[in-house]
């Protein structure tokens, strides 16, 4: 594979990572909205905060397997866009919830 050919399956690997983490987030909120209609009003805002906070440790779910997918297929560049994507969503992540953290004790 040229290294031209490999920079944009990297970039289409971090924008399918992307897509995924949108696709959780929505999952999770239209689980905390039919949670809402059928049951507890309140339990849309405990979700949320899960989905939006913990979305780091929750993509260990997704992105091993999808990792080690991609390396069966030996789809290299998309490995290394997800894995790339993967480390930046945990360093976001976590810095933004150490900062909200701090900022409400």
């Amino acid at each position: 594979m040229r290294p031209r050919n490999e920079g944009s399956q990297i970039v289409l690997g971090f924008l399918l990572l992307l897509v995924i983490h949108i696709a959780v987030i929505a999952i999770l909120a239209l689980i905390a909205y039919i949670a809402g209609i059928f049951g507890d009003v309140y339990v849309f805002p405990p979700i949320g905060v899960i989905a939006l906070f913990y979305l780091g440790l929750f993509q260990i779910l997704y992105v091993i397997p999808l990792v080690f997918w991609l390396k069966r297929q030996q789809r290299w560049g998309l490995m290394k866009g997800v894995i790339i994507g993967a480390v930046i969503t945990a360093l976001l992540n976590g810095g933004c919830f150490l900062w909200w953290f701090s900022a409400t004790l």
